[in-house]
């Protein structure tokens, strides 16, 4: 068996795909799109994975097929790594719609969340929906990423703010990721915001997460990471290294939302706390970027989020890149700050509001993406040895996908070496 990498995350002209033995082969059979485009590579997985990547002339004398291979026509289209949305809160209830009115009428987010709205209206209706409702909502949500091209994604409780319902919440994330055909991440994020009942003594609610919660969770085994929303009228530094802390000692890994409003020195706790990322940073300046650079801390931006939220300002990307820094795009999709569902979207976003390249957007969204969660050597990028998640683009150049975001230019989605989506 020949293997090869292919060190550019498009690969143009692709000819065709073989997958080896496909449980939905029925719906991935009889694709056939007809170009005067002159075609040059194949991709052939095996068990879910990339096996050998090369030019479509050299397939035949380089893989042997099985009898029951399937081989997929990709004329006319071009192939680009799943997207991997490494920054959701999915799993939600109820409707915030009202509220999106009272920003565009000038309300600001915090104002919001101090008079009960925000977060804590939509901690409400979670607690008064089922497991099941919650589960069916959920996966029509996922079902648009997927179609869009996700085939990663993270999924973030912190919607109960009690034990149970953040239980809850982490066991319909449980249920979508054994449903669903793609990679779902699990991250815990009790510490989302201080429920109204304990507005007034923060600290015993902090107590109680890491005394209580996040034993129960990591026991459990219901997720990998651990967030916390380090921020003012949230959780001071001193109460997010607690939590952060305490969730290590558990085996989960720390995560943080930080310099989304206000800098208070979440940066700098996630360098010291070993963080696998730093998001939102949308207030983030150069100290902060150089406190970033070389910490293995990876900046995750949400530009759909300063977006819905109509900030003047957005994250400093240019600067981190010239830092050197891998820097990440997410979508933030949640209920009360960013509806957008599109992976599209997000990287046109990233160009628009954070001056990003098409490669740089790209990038930002897969293999960046991938390491913020910590499975970039399983996906990410399109090489020998990783899983086989790819999509489809009916373009001859990645550029369309920032380009054209109000067009779904995906014809395929291929997750872990099964067509799971098609046009």
């Amino acid at each position: 068996m020949v293997e090869k990498v292919i060190s550019d995350f498009v690969v143009h002209g692709l000819s065709s795909i073989v997958i080896y033995p496909n449980p939905y082969r029925s719906k991935a059979s009889e694709f056939s799109w007809e170009t005067q485009e002159k075609l040059d590579y194949s991709i052939a997985s095996r068990d879910g994975k990339i096996c050998w990547i090369g030019k479509a002339e050299a397939l035949s004398e380089s893989v042997k097929l099985t009898s029951d291979a399937e081989v997929i026509s990709g004329r006319g289209l071009s192939a680009v790594p799943g997207f991997v949305d490494s920054h959701t809160h999915l799993v939600y209830a109820g409707d915030r719609s009202a509220e999106f009115e009272m920003r565009v009428q000038g309300r600001k987010y915090l104002d919001i969340l101090a008079s009960g709205g925000g977060i804590l209206k939509t901690v409400s209706a979670v607690r008064s929906m089922s497991e099941d409702e919650l589960f069916h909502e959920s996966k029509e949500r996922a079902w648009k990423m997927i179609e869009s091209g996700v085939t990663t994604l993270e999924i973030k409780s912190g919607y109960g703010l009690d034990l149970e319902n953040e239980i809850k919440i982490l066991k319909v994330v449980k249920r979508l990721a054994e449903d669903l055909p793609i990679r779902i991440i699990p991250t815990f994020m009790g510490a989302h915001a201080v429920p109204a009942e304990y507005r007034e003594n923060s600290d015993k609610f902090v107590e109680m997460i890491c005394r209580k919660w996040i034993p129960a969770i990591a026991d459990s085994k219901l997720a990998k990471f651990n967030d916390v929303f380090t921020e003012n009228k949230a959780f001071n530094v001193e109460q997010s290294r607690l939590i952060l802390e305490s969730g290590k000692k558990s085996g989960l890994i720390p995560k943080i939302h930080a310099d989304e409003i206000n800098v208070i020195g979440g940066v700098d706790l996630a360098v010291e706390i070993g963080a696998a990322s730093a998001d939102h940073l949308l207030k983030t300046g150069s100290d902060g970027i150089k406190k970033l650079a070389g910490s293995g801390v990876i900046p995750t931006l949400l530009p759909g989020t300063s977006t819905f939220l109509m900030e003047s300002h957005h994250a400093s990307a240019r600067e981190m890149i010239e830092a050197g820094l891998p820097v990440a795009i997410a979508s933030d999709m949640n209920p009360g700050s960013c509806q957008f569902y599109s992976a599209s979207m997000i990287q046109t976003l990233a160009m628009l509001q954070l001056r990003m390249s098409a490669s740089e957007a790209l990038i930002a969204a897969t293999l960046h993406s991938a390491h913020s969660l910590q499975v970039g050597n399983m996906t990410g990028s399109i090489e020998t040895g990783k899983s086989m998640d790819l999509v489809l683009i009916e373009a001859g150049s990645f550029r369309q996908i920032g380009y054209r975001a109000g067009d779904n230019i995906v014809n395929m989605v291929i997750a872990k070496g099964i067509p799971v989506f098609s046009q």
